[in-house]
């Protein structure tokens, strides 16, 4: 089953890549403009450098009330850009998955600018539901790795079942714990994967943080955005075989 969805994975991306690429360049775009209006002057990262092998508790003692604020806004305005992005990107896509599977191939005539106007309307319902698994799973991450990783994973689902049934938050988590339990060998590689790639971006990042700051953050969005996009592809695909099965 896995790999008969990777393989329709490969030909939509394939047949599609176009409006693919032209959606994570918008997204790439987006996060490089809110990283220059959000992110802090480059100087102010300099003290930065004396800490990269200490912990995050030892750090924040060590600095001033001005470094704190400088580390609080770096984190603040970071959780916004990725809060709007990934609601562009993911209600970008999921729309145009949706578009391509619920009308006749024959009249598949659409555009970028055609697939975000039908987004829009769900851009708030989606904001909501990403800023809440965001924050329980990355909770769950605080706590032990475990637990983040199995609540990401059961609730995986949740975009695309809001999206293809159009049903509230709460009743799409719940619907979505229940499939992902029920197919739980199909929804934990493609997570766990998306994970391992986002610890080899933070790695990256940590790396080169102190050099190119604003080039390193547009290599390292492009390729989160690409990993999330084919993510979202084997999801949505997934959800839909499970549906008809």
């Amino acid at each position: 089953m896995i790999i008969r969805i990777s393989q329709d994975v490969l030909c939509f991306i394939r047949n599609y890549y176009i409006n693919i690429t032209t959606l994570i360049l918008a997204t790439t775009l987006i996060q490089a403009s809110l990283d220059y209006i959000l992110l802090p002057k480059k100087e102010d990262f300099i003290f930065m450098n004396n800490f990269i092998n200490e912990s995050l508790q030892n750090m924040i003692k060590e600095l001033s009330s001005d470094q704190q604020y400088i580390l609080l806004k770096l984190s603040a305005a970071n959780s916004i850009t990725k809060l709007l992005s990934n609601t562009f990107l993911c209600g970008n896509i999921l729309t145009m998955l949706h578009v391509l599977s619920t009308t006749d191939k024959n009249n598949q005539s659409f555009n970028i600018i055609n697939i975000i106007q039908l987004a829009i309307p769900l851009f708030p319902k989606l904001l909501l539901l990403i800023f809440y698994t965001t924050l329980c799973i990355q909770l769950g991450l605080m706590i032990a790795i475990v637990p983040g990783i199995l609540l990401a994973i059961i609730i995986s689902l949740t975009p695309v079942m809001i999206i293809t049934n159009n049903i509230s938050i709460m009743e799409a988590i719940r619907l979505s714990i229940k499939v992902s339990c029920r197919n739980i060998h199909l929804t934990t590689p493609p997570i766990l994967l998306w994970f391992l790639i986002k610890t080899i971006l933070i790695l990256i990042c940590i790396h080169y943080f102190h050099s190119w700051v604003f080039v390193v953050k547009i290599l390292i969005n492009t390729a989160n955005n690409i990993s999330s996009v084919i993510i979202l592809i084997y999801l949505y695909r997934l959800y839909m075989i499970i549906r008809t099965v």
